[in-house]
């Protein structure tokens, strides 16, 4: 066990240290940039194989088996879903909803904030928090420059909101589809447990946000708001068809009895299909189906299967039945859901929800597992390890010149999430 723990302690500290001071490096001319972080837990788990803290057969069988909980499976619902956000990108969709919208809200920072807050939040409750935040961040840098107003209240509400209404239903989150599948809860049981307390979240971190920006969203903002045009409304129609059709079947596929990763695979690729159909026939290129292809976050590939390995190996080491055997003391909500808050902002709240599931395994209560969710969304607010959202939305502020000190970020996310997972909870407790 001490081997086990002691090399899943310095990949976990590698990976913090590369998140934080070398996220990404430049390669070659012609600059090509080469993320660094996803590739440090697949090479931990290498060398926990070659130095046997974890059997070859168990990984395979782990990587193979038909469970719910295939981390193969999980990937392929995460990219299922992850296509239509990204295809929708490309049609000018989401730019085209916020212009309208910012334009409805008039010259009013409060109201272009709320305006802002409620699509974002809307959006990420359909497509995913990852997308949502990749999406706008750039749009939001791009029209507060053009305003000429502070980017930072609009960059931290579009990251909590995205975090927070990612609870809302199981394909918001990565996260939410693997613990949720280990415990074989349904769409329709999820949202049943979820929707009030993120409902809580959303109102709790809004009413914070509002107090802490409410100097800084006074004045009035007196740039046009310009309205993006529908790229190909054909394409963007296509889209919204197939994932509203792929959201009504994932919410009965219990009583369907077929698996979600399964019902998004095929939704994904149909709509894919009909896609290039689409721009076949009126003779378009295809031009945009590859770049939403071509904008799959692939690293989470490496990063997720590295981490499933490192957890399966602290989990055949003992590990995991001694933290399970120390928890068991207590199955509160609140234990399970601000440990899991904590523990996201070390190890990540993809890896915390590997390891929890596995310490749940061992005597699962409903209010324990939920919490868990809770945490792995909302543990994303405090630091940037705590998601990848948070990596990919720091690197995107650099790209487009907005400074952030990572201190800063700590503050606000202190600020909003602790008083938000706390509301959380309390509704949570309640509901089960």
């Amino acid at each position: 066990m001490t081997l086990a723990l002691l090399l899943s302690l310095i990949t976990v500290l590698l990976l913090i240290v590369s998140i934080l001071f070398l996220p990404q490096i430049s390669v070659g001319k012609r600059h090509i940039t080469l993320k660094i972080y996803p590739w440090i837990p697949l090479m931990g788990a290498l060398l926990m194989l070659i130095l046997g803290t974890v059997r070859r057969a168990d990984v395979f069988t782990a990587f193979t088996e038909a469970s719910s909980v295939n981390p193969i499976r999980i990937l392929i619902l995460f990219f299922s879903m992850t296509i239509f956000s990204l295809l929708l990108e490309q049609t000018g969709f989401f730019e085209h909803i916020s212009g309208v919208i910012l334009q409805k809200a008039g010259h009013s920072q409060h109201k272009i904030f709320l305006a802002l807050y409620a699509i974002i939040s809307l959006l990420t409750v359909f497509t995913s928090n990852d997308i949502v935040i990749l999406t706008f961040t750039p749009f939001i840098c791009h029209f507060c420059r053009s305003a000429k107003i502070d980017p930072i209240p609009y960059l931290i509400m579009e990251f909590v909101a995205a975090n927070t209404w990612s609870l809302f239903l199981l394909i918001g989150n990565p996260t939410n589809i693997y613990v949720s599948g280990a415990f074989h809860i349904g769409f329709a049981d999820y949202i049943r447990v979820m929707a009030l307390p993120t409902v809580a979240a959303g109102l709790t971190s809004l009413l914070i946000m509002s107090v802490i920006f409410q100097k800084k969203l006074k004045g009035q903002i007196h740039a046009d708001t310009v309205i993006e045009p529908i790229t190909d409304r054909v394409l963007m129609w296509v889209t919204l068809v197939h994932l509203g059709a792929c959201v009504i079947l994932l919410s009965i596929s219990q009583y369907l009895h077929f698996e979600m990763w399964l019902i998004a695979l095929c939704m994904a690729i149909s709509s894919v299909v009909c896609s290039i159909l689409a721009l076949v026939l009126r003779r378009k290129p295809m031009t945009c189906v590859g770049h939403a292809v071509a904008r799959l976050p692939y690293e989470i590939v490496p990063f997720i299967i590295g981490m499933f390995t490192i957890v399966l190996a602290l989990e055949e080491s003992g590990f995991t039945a001694q933290v399970a055997a120390f928890l068991s003391k207590d199955d509160g909500v609140f234990s399970f859901g601000l440990l899991s808050f904590l523990a996201s902002n070390i190890l990540n709240n993809i890896p915390m929800s590997v390891l929890f599931s596995k310490i749940l395994n061992f005597e699962a209560v409903t209010g324990q597992i939920y919490a868990t969710i809770v945490g792995s969304n909302l543990g994303a607010f405090i630091t940037p390890v705590g998601a990848l959202a948070g990596i990919m939305w720091l690197n995107l502020l650099k790209q487009n010149h907005v400074r952030l000190p990572i201190l800063k970020f700590v503050f606000f996310g202190f600020l909003i999430g602790v008083p938000t997972v706390l509301a959380t909870l309390f509704v949570l407790e309640w509901v089960v």
